[in-house]
C-alpha cells in the first residue's frame, strides 16, 4: 500500500513538476541538472502512437545505457529513459540506426529527402551537441494506424509471409539508408529505439501525414535483400579498404570473434552470460569490441580501419551466435540420440524419438538458463520469483513454473 501511494506520489510530480534530472552520466554522456516541463507526446499524434507502439507496464523495458535494462514502476517514467523497446508483439515501427555524425539536422532531412523514399520518417531522434551536430540519430517510419504485423514465431495463427515481408521491408529501406551510415547490424534488435519522449535527447517530426502499408513499402525498396552481404558492404564502406581486404580482415575478424565467444560460454563468463539470458545481442556485440578492439587494431595496417572492420564484426558475431553452437570445435552436436535410434524401423518412429529427445533437451536448458538467471538475479539483490526470473530468461511463467528447480523456493 505504501509502495503504491509512493507511486502515486512520483506520478503525480512527474505531471505537475516535469521530468528532473539531478545531474550524472545517461547514454554514455554527462548531463549537467535539468527540468524539462510537460510530457512529449503532447505534441504531435505521431509521438503518441510511440507510446501505444510499447507494451503495458509489465513487459516494457527501458534502459540508460546500450545494456542494462529493466521494467520501470510507471509507463511515465518508462518513456523518460533513453531507450525503450517496443512491443515484439506487433510491429508498427521501422527503426533505422544511422551511425554517421550529420552537421545539423537540416542537412541530414535533406540527405534522406534525396533518396529514393516514399516519404520523410515520422521521427528523427539523437543526440545534439553544442555545435548543432546530429550524432548517430534513429530514423522512425511508422505502419498506417491499425496496420501494425503480429509477430509470434510460437502461434500458427501467425501469418509467416506477412512477418517475412515486414522483415524484408525493413532490410530493404536499411538498405537504401546505407549511404547515410545505416547499420544493418541493428535489423536483429528492431525493437530498441532511442526514445524521441526522452529529455535526454533532441527530438524531429518531419512527417505526420503519410504512413506507407507493407505492400507500398514493397514498391519501393528492395525486399530480398542479404543482410549479411549489407552488413560486409557496410564494414568495407565504414573502413574505406578495398573490398577484397576488407572481406579477408572481416573473416579473421569474424574467426576471432566465434572463438571469443565460445570460450566465455564454456568458461561462464557472467557478463555474456547476463547477456544471453537478457537475449541483448547490443551488449554482446560492445562486450566483444572491447575485447578484441586491441588485437584487431594490431594486425590491420590502418588501426582505424582495423577498428571499423571490427565494429561491424562484432555486430554481425552478437547477431549470428548461438550458443546451441558452442562445440569446443566450432560445431554443433549432430547424432545424440543416434544409439536411441538404431534398431527403430520407418522414419515417423525415428522423427518421434527425435521430438524426445528434443523436448528433454529444451527442458533441460530451460532448467539451466532458469539456474542462471536464478543466480543473477541473487547477486543484483533481487528477490526470486517466477515472475522476475520470467522477465530476466525471457521465458513465459508457464514455463518458468514447469521448470523451476526443486531446490529452490520463490518468494
Amino acid at each position: 500500500m505504501a509502495s503504491a501511494q509512493s507511486r502515486r506520489d512520483l506520478i503525480h510530480r512527474r505531471l505537475a513538476v516535469g521530468f528532473e534530472h539531478f545531474g550524472g552520466t545517461v547514454a554514455g554522456r554527462h548531463h549537467a541538472p535539468f527540468t524539462e516541463r510537460g510530457l512529449r507526446s503532447e505534441a504531435s499524434h505521431v509521438l503518441r502512437r510511440i507510446v501505444h507502439a510499447t507494451p503495458r507496464t509489465s513487459r516494457m523495458r527501458v534502459g540508460r545505457d546500450k545494456g542494462a535494462v529493466w521494467t520501470p514502476d510507471a509507463k511515465v517514467f518508462g518513456l523518460d529513459e533513453p531507450y525503450v523497446h517496443l512491443n515484439p508483439a506487433v510491429r508498427s515501427v521501422f527503426r533505422i540506426d544511422l551511425d554517421h555524425v550529420f552537421p545539423s539536422w537540416a542537412a541530414l532531412r535533406q540527405e534522406v529527402a534525396d533518396l529514393s523514399l516514399p516519404c520523410l520518417p515520422s521521427v528523427a531522434v539523437g543526440f545534439e551537441d553544442e555545435a548543432g551536430q546530429i550524432e548517430r540519430p534513429h530514423l522512425l517510419w511508422l505502419l498506417p494506424y491499425n496496420e501494425g504485423v503480429w509477430f509470434s514465431d510460437k502461434d500458427a495463427r501467425c501469418r509467416r509471409d506477412i512477418m517475412s515481408l515486414w522483415r524484408g521491408v525493413h532490410a530493404g529501406i536499411t538498405k537504401a539508408l546505407m549511404p547515410l551510415g545505416a547499420d544493418p547490424g541493428a535489423l536483429s534488435n528492431p525493437d530498441k529505439i532511442k526514445c524521441p519522449l526522452s529529455p535526454f535527447w533532441s527530438v524531429q517530426i518531419w512527417n505526420e501525414a503519410m504512413f506507407p502499408s507493407l505492400s507500398e513499402w514493397a514498391g519501393w525498396v528492395d525486399t530480398s535483400t542479404s543482410r549479411d552481404r549489407m552488413i560486409r558492404d557496410s564494414a568495407a564502406a565504414l573502413s574505406g579498404m578495398e573490398r577484397t581486404a576488407s572481406n579477408a580482415l572481416f573473416a579473421a575478424a569474424q574467426t576471432l570473434a566465434f572463438g571469443t565467444l565460445r570460450e566465455w560460454h564454456h568458461s561462464a563468463d557472467a557478463e555474456y552470460a547476463g547477456a544471453i539470458l537478457r537475449r541483448d545481442r547490443d551488449a554482446l556485440a560492445e562486450r566483444l569490441f572491447r575485447a578484441l578492439v586491441g588485437h584487431v587494431s594490431a594486425a590491420a595496417s590502418n588501426p582505424k580501419q582495423g577498428q571499423a572492420i571490427l565494429y561491424r564484426v562484432a555486430t554481425y558475431a552478437a547477431d549470428h551466435w548461438d550458443p546451441s553452437r558452442a562445440g569446443r570445435d566450432g560445431s554443433r552436436d549432430r547424432g545424440a540420440c543416434a544409439d536411441a535410434v538404431g534398431d527403430v524401423q520407418g522414419v515417423a518412429a525415428r522423427q518421434a524419438v527425435g521430438a524426445r529427445y528434443a523436448a528433454g533437451l529444451r527442458r533441460s536448458r530451460s532448467a539451466d538458463a532458469i539456474r542462471e538467471a536464478i543466480e543473477v538475479a541473487r547477486a543484483a539483490g533481487e528477490a526470486v520469483t517466477v515472475s522476475g526470473i520470467a522477465r530476466r530468461s525471457g521465458m513465459d511463467r508457464k514455463t518458468v513454473r514447469a521448470n523451476w528447480p526443486d531446490e529452490e523456493s520463490a518468494a
